[in-house]
């Protein structure tokens, strides 16, 4: 039986709204798992999604929601080279950036130098429990986790992160840096209409067409 959505819960599963979106731009926000699980289409996009995280069972699941959890993914690398950069004068950290020659690492370098201070308690977290979210809701669609667990997960994670943000924009923020420093700094496609790539676009376009999900930061 799957649980009813309730106004709170609702709240809870937008924390992936960001991330939902950006995988699935006709997402239902507003459901469990964003697809409709009963079209075949969609479910072979979020069995195409699961793959390409490694999902491939409950298990699977389990060990990817733990890697987030832990700040496995993102938040470990961000805070490890933000301490070493801390200790960096403008000059030094210049020469060093200079000297890098792959332009992932110096795409990484740049993005952790100007949050190296200001992320020091939050890193990459909003990031991580934003796909966390999101993981679990893929895995639900496909049956690896029940709405049970998932709803005691959610309200697990809406605690944390509603003590480490203070609003809904700070907390997308921290999502779209964290996509930028697993993924690089994306380079514009001219061959596609402006505004639809990036997921600082996204997030844009999420405020825009749902900004009534996205004013009250209840913790």
């Amino acid at each position: 039986m799957t649980v009813e959505i309730t106004p709170k819960i609702q709240d809870w599963l937008n924390l992936s709204a960001l991330v939902l979106m950006n995988n699935y731009k006709k997402a239902d926000l507003n459901s469990w798992y964003g697809f409709d699980i009963e079209d075949h289409l969609q479910l072979k996009n979020v069995e195409r999604i699961a793959k390409l995280h490694g999902i491939h069972s409950g298990v699977h699941l389990r060990n990817s929601l733990h890697r987030y959890e832990t700040g496995e993914m993102a938040s470990n690398a961000f805070e490890k080279l933000a301490m070493e950069l801390r200790s960096e004068t403008t000059n030094t950290f210049e020469t060093k950036y200079n000297a890098l020659q792959n332009p992932s690492t110096k795409n990484a370098y740049k993005l952790v130098w100007r949050y190296r201070f200001s992320l020091k308690n939050e890193k990459l977290y909003g990031y991580e429990f934003a796909y966390y979210i999101f993981l679990m809701r893929i895995g639900g669609a496909l049956g690896y986790i029940k709405s049970e667990e998932i709803a005691m997960r959610l309200e697990d994670v809406n605690t944390r992160l509603k003590k480490t943000f203070s609003s809904w924009d700070e907390f997308h923020r921290n999502v779209c840096i964290g996509n930028e420093f697993m993924r690089g700094a994306a380079e514009p496609d001219i061959s596609k209409f402006p505004g639809t790539e990036t997921l600082w676009e996204c997030y844009q376009r999420l405020n825009i067409h749902h900004a009534d999900s996205f004013k009250e930061w209840n913790i």
